[in-house]
């Protein structure tokens, strides 16, 4: 059993995280406009032939208001003379190309290129990748397990240059290009500014979003993709009415929604959907209301409770409207949620044969659905069969690392990422290690061009990985990375490879 590669994401939007000609902000973060004081300039009616007396303050929040229309671009060559005076090179170049893009652009056109005669251009090594990791405080874990990972990816003559970043690129002022980071808040900045320094990026940040034109570039999974991948498995092995119970956070909301959106695009039929508290310990009520189990909606189960007390909620046979059943949450919170279903007599296939005769006898006359539970990346951890016991059993799971289960490539970067941090590679460090391949097999191809920011750019365009920890992949047209997950099942106390 194979699960289809992730397939057509939905037209996006413009990315929300890319400055664009429209953006009325500096590709810095936004800063608050200056408090009205006497003699000051009012920002909404900026004399154009005066703005060299405008302070920046002033000056920066009407290019805020004034968008890409006049005087844009004599208010960002101002800004750019200012930071240029004060020795920030790379700020008034990104304020140059700001001025280049706006209405008055000609008008100023002599004096920006005068100006960017004047600015420092940083030398570009083209075998140096910076690499953008939390190498430090709370997140500093993660950002060692993944430097480890990037170390045992094969080079090609690469050099990496590790910043402990906080969501900005400038100590990769000499880069070729940039990987990482890995949060969602620090990849809006750092896309942000590489954009507007023509430095090419792969994001480690499991979210939806690229602009290969812009050299953003996305080289991990996101949660949206687990979900796409899951609704594929599910057409593809048959399951003609699918449900979703997620937990109420960021990552199952993207994943849930994807999961549903894609389900419905291939024709299943989504017949339920919900949530859960994933911030505290209990999540039985969420189960019950997810289930129908509410007996002021629900009185056939009012009426059995009226007979049969407490006890018959265990005796109870639900309504299942659904072949399959997703549960994008990590492995331990997943077992506990998983556990509730039997309990409250939701029949789940286990593998073993299933006896109709027996299920008629145990809910009252009538077969009932048999649901098939499916998880994603967060359900792989080899502790899963033990929490969740029987109710896991014939669980199925889908990842894009099948760790030692995997090929080769796989195999041999388990076993050195063990000997190297004694503990097993996550699939978000076997990611890293692919990225970190893709993106210096990218840079080998871009070696020895003129111009080997914009060559990088190219090559990362139509960058492939034909054997990496994760198996092959390759770059979509959007610039995110596409490969085909690996689906897992749970059978006894271990994961095997589905058949």
């Amino acid at each position: 059993m194979i699960a289809a590669a992730c397939g057509p994401r939905p037209a996006p939007g413009e990315p929300s995280w890319l400055e664009r000609d429209v953006s009325p902000h500096a590709a810095r973060a936004p800063r608050e406009p200056p408090a009205a004081t006497p003699g000051r300039i009012d920002p909404g009616r900026i004399d154009p032939a005066r703005i060299d007396e405008v302070d920046e303050a002033t000056a920066r929040a009407a290019l805020d208001a004034a968008g890409d229309g006049a005087p844009a671009g004599k208010l960002a060559l101002r800004l750019a003379r200012l930071a240029h005076h004060r020795g920030d090179d790379a700020e008034a170049r990104e304020l140059l190309a700001r001025s280049a893009r706006a209405v008055d652009a000609a008008e100023v056109a002599a004096a920006a290129g005068a100006l960017g005669r004047e600015l420092v251009t940083a030398a570009v090594d083209p075998a140096l990748i910076a690499v953008l990791l939390p190498l430090s405080g709370p997140y500093g874990g993660i950002g060692g397990e993944l430097r480890a990972a990037i170390d045992l990816a094969p080079a090609a003559g690469t050099r990496w240059l590790y910043l402990d970043t906080r969501g900005t690129p400038d100590g990769a002022v000499g880069a070729v290009g940039i990987l990482g980071p890995v949060g969602q808040r620090e990849s809006i900045a750092a896309a942000r500014i590489a954009a507007s320094r023509g430095v090419p990026i792969a994001l480690l940040a499991p979210a939806d979003g690229a602009d290969p034109q812009a050299g953003v570039f996305r080289v991990v999974a996101s949660p949206a993709d687990e979900g796409r991948a899951v609704a594929q498995l599910a057409a593809q092995d048959g399951f003609p009415t699918v449900a979703v119970l997620a937990p109420r956070d960021d990552v199952g909301r993207d994943a849930a929604e994807a999961f549903a959106a894609e389900a419905a695009r291939l024709g299943l039929q989504v017949t339920a959907q919900g949530s859960y508290d994933p911030t505290g310990g209990d999540v039985e009520g969420d189960v019950r209301g997810f289930l129908g189990l509410v007996p002021a909606n629900n009185p056939r189960l009012a009426a059995h409770l009226a007979r049969h007390g407490k006890a018959g909620w265990t005796t109870f046979s639900p309504d299942v409207s659904f072949t399959l059943l997703y549960l994008p949450d990590r492995h331990d919170r997943a077992a506990i949620v998983a556990a509730f279903l039997p309990y409250y007599n939701v029949e789940l296939r286990t593998g073993a044969t299933t006896d109709p005769d027996r299920l008629a006898r145990k809910h009252g006359g009538q077969v009932p659905q048999i649901v098939q539970l499916i998880g994603g990346a967060g359900w792989h951890h080899p502790t899963l069969p033990v929490r969740g016991g029987a109710a896991v059993q014939g669980a199925l799971i889908v990842d894009d690392f099948a760790g030692e289960l995997g090929g080769d490539t796989a195999v041999q970067f388990a076993a050195e990422f063990q000997q190297r941090t004694r503990r097993a590679p996550s699939t978000a460090a076997a990611e890293a290690r692919d990225a970190a391949a893709l993106i210096a097999g990218a840079r080998g191809q871009a070696a020895g061009a003129a111009a080997p920011r914009a060559a990088l750019r190219a090559a990362l365009a139509r960058a492939r990985l034909d054997d990496g920890a994760c198996g092959p992949a390759a770059m979509a047209p959007d610039g995110e990375l596409e490969r085909t997950p690996s689906v897992l099942e749970v059978q006894g106390d271990a994961l095997i490879l589905a058949p």
